[in-house]
């Protein structure tokens, strides 16, 4: 049984590489108008990383399901609040939350339903999840990294925010998060995968919110992200925030990628 279990995780992850990698290779090649071998370079860099990633993702996702786990802060110097993305859980963030205790960081892992949901609700969901930490650590700064649409949810939530709730928060750290959605969108098949449409409404909106004007902004995106496209989507427009290029990395890779914490972290950390 549990041979056949690996096995099917192992398909469906080879699969899934395959076909994101592939459209990835078209998208990105005739978005730049540029020959299709770099990208094939790429993709062939960060395949194996990412099939690696998908199934420690699939393996983990059990114990995402005890909040219990994750949802508590921890403590530390100062508290990092991380969302992950669709359909992914508080698991997701294993690796970044050890290396964040390491650092001396305490950190809370929010999580929201993936399936069956509408977008204002999960924002609805991040944003009480957070003002209630915020309202039970009144003597803490507070640092948010979102992965992919945990990114725009942090960006929504805290836009929802009273000035009284979010002084304390000092700096937002998105990775992978697709500020113009994605053409893969359409192939989520939930309702709440279908509000990341390419160029579509909710990502406008949600791009054209104000955010307090003393919170530190960076979006972190690689050039070789297989979820996000076109990878021009990974863009952030508005003003008042950085963007930092990241080596190759898988879109799910960026979640056990030492250089992209060590980017995060940095954010974090300076003054």
């Amino acid at each position: 049984m549990i041979i056949f279990l690996l096995s099917v995780i192992l398909a469906v992850t080879l699969l899934l590489a395959l076909l994101t990698y592939t459209l990835y290779c078209y998208e990105e090649s005739n978005q730049t108008g540029k020959p299709l071998g770099p990208f094939l370079v790429l993709a062939a860099k960060t395949t194996l990383r990412s099939i690696a990633s998908e199934i420690l993702i699939l393996v983990l996702h059990p114990v995402g399901l005890w909040p219990r786990l994750w949802k508590e802060p921890t403590k530390g110097k100062a508290m990092v609040v991380l969302v992950h993305g669709l359909f992914h859980n508080q698991s997701a963030w294993v690796l970044f939350r050890r290396w964040m205790h390491k650092r001396g960081f305490g950190t809370a892992c929010l999580s929201y339903a993936s399936w069956g949901t509408q977008w204002d609700e999960t924002v609805g969901v991040v944003r009480e999840d957070l003002k209630s930490l915020l309202a039970r650590h009144p003597d803490q700064d507070v640092h948010l990294v979102g992965h992919s649409m945990g990114g725009l949810l942090l960006w929504a939530a805290l836009a929802q925010l009273e000035d009284k709730d979010c002084g304390r928060v000092k700096t937002l750290v998105t990775m992978g998060t697709p500020f113009a959605g994605s053409k893969l969108s359409p192939f989520a098949l939930t309702s709440l995968g279908r509000y990341l449409q390419y160029e579509g409404q909710t990502v406008r909106q949600v791009t054209g919110l104000p955010l307090p004007a003393h919170v530190r902004r960076l979006a972190l995106h690689s050039p070789s992200d297989n979820m996000v496209l076109p990878n021009t989507a990974l863009h952030c427009k508005a003003p008042g925030w950085c963007e930092t290029q990241t080596g190759p990395v898988s879109h799910v890779a960026m979640l056990h990628s030492r250089e992209v914490f060590r980017e995060v972290v940095g954010w974090i950390e300076k003054e």
